[in-house]
């Protein structure tokens, strides 16, 4: 095999750098969840690629006696002096190639990997072979567009679910008809035994005869053949070419990989692209200690979702199979906001008196789904206001406690824009965000995983007037709209109680209501209601999690001990009551402190002394599928009560 692993000698002088820092190694971020990521990525990244209507997606999840230790040996044997150094921190390397399983990913009716196979170096052209096999954290998606990925760096998941961080890819390129072999091992900076010191960036390939800094993938029919059937690959391989399209196989995968949880995470996350007829998806692996297939398309996603016992998210997926048909017909539309301001939700936008509008609130009374478009003007700093609208449907859970809002921006959930269910209502609510302006704006302030809203990523912060304020207008629009539905059945009667809870006399002194006894109309001023209660912190809700910080430092003294309680929200009765010690432990969780002492942190409590006005306390690492309800007071005396 002339096709072998490469890494770039070190050169003394040169700086080091390692790979997106350590988020491919063992002690990566506590958040990290390989399936979600696997599946968000790939997905993505083929709905992006896509090049028919329709695209095909294909998760094989193969067990540990899948890949021999002879083909291991075959693909992996001039990478393995490299996975052994000490300087890469992989745990549990062997001595050589072992047997052991792996995932492979497949897609179809995608563009593959086109591009020049010879660039070398930054280009105005799309070159998306190149943003994929030689570059890291560049993206052949513009940022003025509306499609997945902006950051470039979530192809990296791929090597971070190998326990090697190493994978290999077959692409087949639509526009070039051929079929290129790659490969790519993201370790650290790192000596070997051998002799040499190596960068971290280590590429499968052939050396080019030219530039010997260039790795060119391997072409040869038999090696791509050899590739196909070691690994199992369905992709059609022709006696030059292969369908285009991108597969990628995961040595010794990440051992949480299951074909259940990406069936899963398909199901939650995918629903939309899958409703659409813009996407199928095949999982294929180990379930109940046999082989199964499952299948997810438009046809059978209701029926497999209740099968796999996502059953709570049934009444979501028919609202959204509304929404692809008929909702955005019978969307009512809000009146547009001004020009020149932030949005904020007020009764200005609504027309009460008007029919239309009864009407729907009769309906969503009814437990019946309504849509309401929400228009917005997006504005990016030094331009024009564009207009731009995004729709609200609605369904009251009759029967139950409803489901947090689903927010859909293009062919992506963003799964925890808003993690929290709209308090006092039963639910089931769904946003769409279609191509424009304020897709664009949302997918700026998407981090690499594309899991919720912020304001302050590098690709957002600064570039919008109003960004913030916008962002909290979307992600608010459920619980505004539910609460002005619920609230406008009839207005209200103010004599409905008079017989039950006859008007009060004075003493002596009233006769009528609003008339003294001499028939004198009383006139009582406007009372005056009372300033709120400033108070010395404030809670801000995070990725998995909330932080806590100083406010109203002009008007507040600095708190001398603040006790913090969290629970996950119940349907029923307190949080706190129900917390019980299997949901977490604060003391287990990631806790963050600045400027204060910790006193003491136990179960679902914790009691810090802030030291100065910039204390900060953030603690992550809650279950992002459930509610958080974070309680804090001031206490001046014992720091800690018993419950």
């Amino acid at each position: 095999m002339t096709a072998a692993w490469h890494f770039v000698r070190h050169q003394s002088g040169q700086p080091i750098v390692n790979p997106l820092g350590s988020e491919h190694f063992a002690d990566a971020d506590d958040d990290w969840r390989p399936g979600e990521a696997l599946v968000r990525e790939c997905i993505q990244n083929s709905l992006d690629a896509r090049s028919e209507e329709e695209v095909s997606v294909c998760f094989q999840v193969r067990d540990a006696s899948s890949m021999s230790a002879e083909t291991a040996g075959f693909w992996f044997s001039s990478l393995w002096p490299h996975l052994r150094s000490r300087d890469c921190r992989l745990p549990d390397v062997a001595s050589a190639p072992q047997a052991g399983g792996f995932v492979v990913v497949e897609d179809f009716g995608t563009h593959g990997l086109e591009g020049d196979f010879r660039q070398g170096g930054l280009s105005d052209t799309d070159n998306r072979f190149f943003n994929f096999f030689r570059a890291e954290g560049l993206s052949g998606n513009p940022m003025n567009g509306t499609s997945g990925g902006s950051w470039g760096v979530g192809k990296s998941v791929f090597n971070r679910c190998s326990r090697i961080n190493t994978f290999l890819a077959l692409t087949g390129r639509r526009a070039e008809g051929d079929a290129a072999l790659i490969g790519k091992s993201l370790l650290w900076h790192h000596r070997i035994n051998s002799g040499g010191e190596f960068q971290g960036l280590g590429q499968f390939g052939a050396k080019d005869a030219d530039n010997a800094f260039m790795v060119l993938p391997e072409t040869s029919p038999a090696l791509v053949g050899r590739f196909i059937k070691d690994f199992a690959l369905t992709r059609p391989v022709g006696s030059s070419e292969v369908e285009p399209g991108l597969s990628v196989v995961i040595p010794y995968a990440d051992p949480d990989i299951s074909a259940e949880g990406i069936a899963e995470i398909v199901i939650r996350e995918y629903f939309h692209p899958i409703l659409a007829g813009r996407l199928r998806v095949r999982i294929s692996g180990r379930s109940g200690g046999k082989q199964a297939v499952v299948d997810l398309d438009r046809e059978n996603l209701l029926e497999q979702a209740a099968r796999l016992s996502r059953s709570e998210t049934e009444p979501v997926l028919r609202l959204a199979q509304w929404s692809l048909g008929d909702g955005p017909r019978h969307a009512y539309p809000l009146k547009s906001p001004p020009a020149g301001e932030a949005p904020t939700w007020s009764d200005e936008s609504l027309t009460p008196n008007d029919p239309a509008w009864s009407e729907l609130c009769q309906r969503f009374e009814r437990g019946e789904p309504v849509a309401i478009n929400v228009p917005v003007r997006v504005n990016r700093r030094n331009q024009h206001a564009e207009r731009a609208a995004f729709i609200v449907y609605l369904q009251r859970d009759l029967a139950g406690s409803g489901y947090r809002p689903v927010f859909v921006r293009g062919c992506i959930v963003v799964p925890n824009a808003r993690q929290r269910a709209v308090r006092n209502q039963s639910l089931f609510s769904l946003v769409t965000i279609d191509e424009g302006p304020l897709a664009i704006m949302l997918r700026a302030a998407e981090p690499p995983a594309h899991t919720h809203w912020s304001a302050d990523t590098a690709n957002f912060r600064g570039r919008y007037d109003f960004g913030k304020q916008t962002i909290d207008f979307v992600v608010n629009a459920p619980k505004h709209l539910a609460d002005t539905l619920s609230n406008a059945r009839t207005d209200r009667d103010l004599g409905v109680w008079a017989d039950l809870f006859p008007s009060p006399k004075g003493q002596g002194d009233r006769g009528a209501e609003g008339k003294s006894r001499k028939g004198k109309k009383r006139v009582v001023g406007p009372v005056e209601p009372p300033a709120p209660r400033m108070k010395p912190f404030r809670i801000d809700e995070v990725h998995g999690g909330f932080r806590i910080v100083r406010d109203n430092a002009a008007s507040t003294a600095l708190p001398g001990a603040l006790e913090v309680r969290v629970a996950y929200d119940t349907s029923r009765g307190s949080p706190f009551n129900r917390y019980d010690p299997a949901d977490f432990r604060l003391n287990k969780l990631h806790r963050v402190a600045r400027d204060l002492q910790e006193v003491r942190c136990a179960d679902n409590r914790i009691v810090v002394v802030p030291e100065s006005d910039d204390f900060e306390l953030e603690i992550t690492g809650f279950d992002l599928n459930r509610d958080l309800v974070v309680k804090a007071q001031t206490v001046d005396n014992e720091p800690w009560g018993e419950s």
